[in-house]
């Protein structure tokens, strides 16, 4: 029993980690929410505008492409950005300086209503709409787990507080406000490296200076309020040919962010699939010996159940009896396998969690319920074979001993 807690814990402990992770708050909301790809007629299209022809850029044309989005039915905002979008494979690093600290950190270079498109909100209760309002030329705003997994310094720290960026200390950045923490995906933790970023403004005039070869790799995504979402991406392509064509430029794919997310993190999550039934196959083989155990215990003590009966114990009794003797052990096991445990913890064989080996939380949770699972399973062994044994006369049982 001692080396089945010690085993049992360490798997608990482990599925606890990766099952927190996932399902901890990921400080954006994808749901209703397209990336759209732009694509640009080549040169041998009889319809392709020469650039020494034209009297705009790709990016203005690209702007007006937002533009005639924004005016859609069913589309609540539209964005524009630079590698920045939830569950993103590409991404952009910068350096950072905030007093005498010297940090690394994504860089999301995003228009006003990237917080409307993806719900991001503030950790002082500021919506998604306030946000936007905020991000101008200028200032920043950073998540609240920015300077926090290596230097300890909360958001709400940084708020109108100057960072410097990419070495540059003569240009620094006012942080306007701090956004609850965002994570990269939901395999990465909220003290991750890549769940700490800064929002830079893509303004409308350097998207302006983009040339069509730049424009078409910007990110435009936009999101569509719940009442037109039944259907709304065929409305949409079926109206891409007339409407959303301007220059060369116009729009292509329609992805859904759910897709896009199951893409970025299938190999992620077929990994974790392979881990749980690993864990679910060992577990099944702990319990089925735990099981076996107390049913071969109970089963070998038929006679001494039968007399008990026949000396005037209820069933009830026995069953008290029985079970309590069961406890009894499994409680001497468990106390000893927490020293086990604990220096398990202390040897740091364990996964991190929060950048942390362990804490009391997680501790409790994960050995109460080892000795839960295993105090089932002890029951189950018992009462079962305990039960059957007290249908039998105790005369029968006890001339078969």
């Amino acid at each position: 029993m001692l080396l089945v807690y010690v085993v049992l814990w360490f798997v608990i402990d482990m599925c606890y980690v990766d099952l927190r992770t996932f399902f901890q708050p990921k400080g954006h909301d994808i749901s209703n929410t397209y990336m759209i790809q732009v694509n640009t007629l080549p040169p041998n299209n009889p319809d392709y505008q020469d650039k020494d022809k034209k009297s705009t850029t790709g990016g203005q044309d690209l702007l007006e492409l937002v533009n005639r989005l924004k005016r859609f039915d069913g589309i609540e905002a539209v964005s524009i950005s630079i590698n920045s979008y939830p569950y993103n494979g590409s991404n952009s690093g910068t350096g950072i300086r905030y007093d005498t600290i010297n940090a690394g950190s994504l860089r999301r270079l995003v228009t006003p209503d990237f917080f409307r498109v993806f719900k991001i909100e503030g950790i002082n209760g500021e919506s998604p709409q306030k946000l936007a309002s905020l991000l101008k030329e200028g200032v920043l705003i950073v998540g609240d787990n920015l300077l926090l997994s290596k230097h300890n310094i909360a958001g709400k720290e940084l708020l109108n507080k100057t960072i410097y960026i990419n070495g540059d200390t003569t240009q620094g950045y006012k942080v306007a406000a701090v956004t609850k923490p965002v994570r990269y995906d939901d395999f990465s933790s909220l003290y991750s490296w890549g769940s700490s970023y800064i929002g830079l403004l893509f303004s409308e005039k350097d998207i302006a200076q983009q040339d069509d070869n730049n424009a078409r790799f910007d990110e435009v995504c936009f999101r569509v309020t719940p009442e037109k979402a039944n259907g709304f991406v065929e409305r949409l392509r079926a109206a891409s040919g007339t409407q959303f064509r301007v220059g060369n430029m116009f729009l292509g794919k329609i992805f859904p962010m759910e897709e896009m997310r199951r893409t970025h993190q299938m190999d992620d999550m077929n990994e974790l699939y392979s881990q749980m039934w690993g864990v679910a196959f060992l577990l099944f083989n702990i319990f089925l010996g735990l099981l076996g155990t107390f049913w071969f215990r109970t089963q070998q003590r038929r006679s001494e159940i039968a007399l008990h009966l026949s000396c005037g114990s209820t069933k009830r009794q026995i069953f008290n009896r029985l079970l309590s003797e069961g406890f009894l052990l499994l409680l001497i096991a468990v106390a000893v396998g927490i020293v086990f445990s604990l220096n398990i913890v202390y040897m740091g064989f364990l996964e991190e969690m929060d950048e942390k080996v362990m804490t009391v939380s997680r501790f409790l949770i994960t050995a109460g319920t080892t000795l839960l699972l295993m105090a089932l399973t002890m029951v189950g062994g018992i009462w079962i074979p305990a039960r059957q044994a007290m249908k039998i006369q105790p005369a029968v049982a006890l001339r078969e001993e």
